[in-house]
């Protein structure tokens, strides 16, 4: 991802906002040992979170084939 530095040390409860980061954070695949899928949400500007897809059993029993 890079090298960053920051303006102040950061400390616990600071929010950090890597952006532009989904190809990142998207390539969790596996199911392996029964582990879900991350949610797929979107935080919109006004600080609302919309929930676009999540994954349960159906789409790990698809997986098996």
């Amino acid at each position: 991802m890079g090298d960053y530095s920051f303006d102040n040390p950061i400390k616990v409860g600071d929010k950090i906002l890597f952006e532009d980061q989904m190809h990142y954070t998207m390539v969790k695949a596996s199911t392996f040992n029964g582990i879900k899928l991350p949610s797929i949400a979107i935080e919109r500007e006004d600080g609302s979170v919309e929930v676009v897809r999540e994954f349960g059993y159906k789409d790990f029993k698809e997986r098996l084939s």
